[in-house]
């Protein structure tokens, strides 16, 4: 037991000359360091978990010195890979609210210490939702392996909500939360276990959304502010490969429509503005006070696999009233695919009601696959359009959503191989001004990223941890005959 207790004392002794151990900088030149994930120039929000990286040069040993207002931590790492100690984070953090930080990289070299020019990280003294959500899933191939899983942002710790390997491997997808509570929530599964899968404190049921005069169960949900409604489009989903495009594979419509269901009397209603036989309906959202239904709607065409450049999506708006439950029936059109030239999706509001993001790609409505995918900003006072410049890359940027305070907003990127979907957090200001987004942190990022062979599909904030019985989701969707909409 002595022996134990001397152990563990020599261990924080060293942990703590790892952390405080000062180097003497010899020389230092005005040359960037390559890292992996580049964090240079970003804003974080002060609750983020610490931003570890990878060198990506050659030698033997490394340190790096982080310095902010009143504090300064030194780590030295062998391999290259800066694991910074959680707690020292969080007070450097909490010490510079609203400032800048300073990350200076040495090398150990024949002389000295040699050091790069310094990266800079503005840390916001707003937080983020402290629980990121996502479906991580194999990209291009059947998607019999997958996950629904959420991410202690101030942490690393990862843990499932649902593992389809519960239900015999069918697909689950499109969870979304209320309002970002984490205590009611829907998502949907497929094959053997069909059905959808509502979860509210605690209490699971299983929802038949097919009725007979619809053409499908609920595929792109999106709840009510009140809790009382979901919008969601009932779609007729294909995919095909294409070895002359540069993206691969395209997953498209052949007819959907958007419709609305009452939670508490299991009843589904639309009108011909959201149900057209001429046009198709999909990616609805509501405004944060409840009062407008947006949609993205295409005009309808033949034999679509063929011509699939022609499908162009198009961004309305209807009035809707929650106490009568009536759907407008005058559509406003924010977004004309027709003038502009470009398909719009993934319509999300800011929870001030002051910005919409939506993604724009030439045509198409699954711009996950789309190499020209891209995030713009709606003003919703005046109605200009922007791209989100400060976020976008060369790959395709897509699946978006906002934070509680609507300036966090998390979205999926394939900008650093093309293949893979990862999550990003971007900043966006008073005037809808995006920073320099960051990756989702990692303990060790370059092997974790190179290793993972799944994509991030869906990454959505809640403000609290989701705790679920993943058994019990898993026997009422298997077992129970569900409830059948009407």
């Amino acid at each position: 037991m002595r022996t134990n207790i001397i152990l563990c004392a020599l261990a924080i002794c060293l942990l703590a000359v790892a952390c405080n151990n000062n180097i003497v900088i010899t020389n230092k030149v005005d040359t960037p360091i390559r890292i992996f994930p580049d964090y240079d120039k970003v804003t974080v929000p002060v609750n983020i978990a610490p931003l570890n990286f990878s060198v990506m040069e050659d030698a033997s040993d490394y340190s790096l010195i982080i310095q902010g207002k009143g504090t300064e931590t030194t780590i030295h790492a062998k391999d290259g890979t800066f694991d910074i100690p959680i707690r020292a984070w969080k007070n450097i953090l909490q010490a510079n609210k609203d400032n800048d930080i300073i990350l200076t990289v040495a090398k150990r070299g024949d002389n000295g210490w040699i050091a790069y020019r310094d990266i800079t990280i503005h840390v916001s003294g707003e937080e983020i939702d402290p629980y990121l959500t996502y479906r991580l899933i194999p990209p291009y191939e059947q998607w019999n392996r997958m996950g629904i899983y959420q991410r202690d942002l101030e942490s690393f710790e990862e843990s499932p909500i649902f593992d389809n390997k519960l239900t015999d491997y069918g697909c689950v997808n499109c969870h979304t939360f209320n309002n970002r509570q984490p205590d009611k929530m829907i998502f949907h599964s497929r094959a053997k276990a069909a059905g959808t899968a509502l979860i509210d404190h605690g209490q699971v049921k299983k929802l038949n959304t097919k009725t007979p005069a619809t053409i499908g169960n609920m595929q792109y949900p999106f709840w009510h502010p009140t809790g009382k409604y979901i919008v969601a489009s009932v779609n007729a989903t294909w995919q095909s490969y294409y070895y002359h495009s540069q993206d691969r594979v395209e997953v498209y419509d052949t007819v959907s429509d958007v419709l609305v269901y009452d939670m508490e009397s299991l009843e589904v209603f639309t009108n011909e503005q959201l149900s057209s036989d001429h046009s198709w309906e999909t990616f609805p959202t509501f405004s944060p006070d409840g009062k407008s239904l947006y949609f993205c709607t295409a005009e309808a065409i033949d034999s679509v696999e063929h011509h699939i450049e022609q499908l162009k999506y198009s961004l309305c708006r209807v009035d809707f009233d929650a106490d009568s439950k009536k759907i407008g029936t005058k559509v406003d059109t924010l977004f004309n695919a027709k003038t502009t030239g470009m398909s719009v999706s993934h319509p999300r509001i800011s929870p001030n009601g002051r910005w919409m993001v939506v993604c724009l790609t030439e045509y198409g409505n699954f711009p996950v696959n789309h190499k020209d995918a891209d995030l713009y900003i709606i003003d919703l006072q005046s109605g200009d359009t922007q791209p989100l410049e400060g976020a976008n890359s060369e790959r395709a940027d897509s699946y978006h959503t906002w934070g509680s305070n609507s300036h966090w907003m998390v979205f999926s990127s394939r900008r650093v191989d093309g293949y893979y979907s990862r999550p990003y957090i971007t900043y966006i200001d008073d005037q809808g001004k995006a920073s320099k987004p960051f990756m989702l942190p990692q303990r060790h990022p370059y092997k974790y990223y190179i290793d993972q062979m799944m994509s991030y599909n869906l990454p959505e904030l809640v403000s609290a941890k989701v705790e679920v019985n993943q058994r019990k989701i898993a026997l009422t969707l298997k077992n129970s005959q569900g409830e059948n909409m009407k």
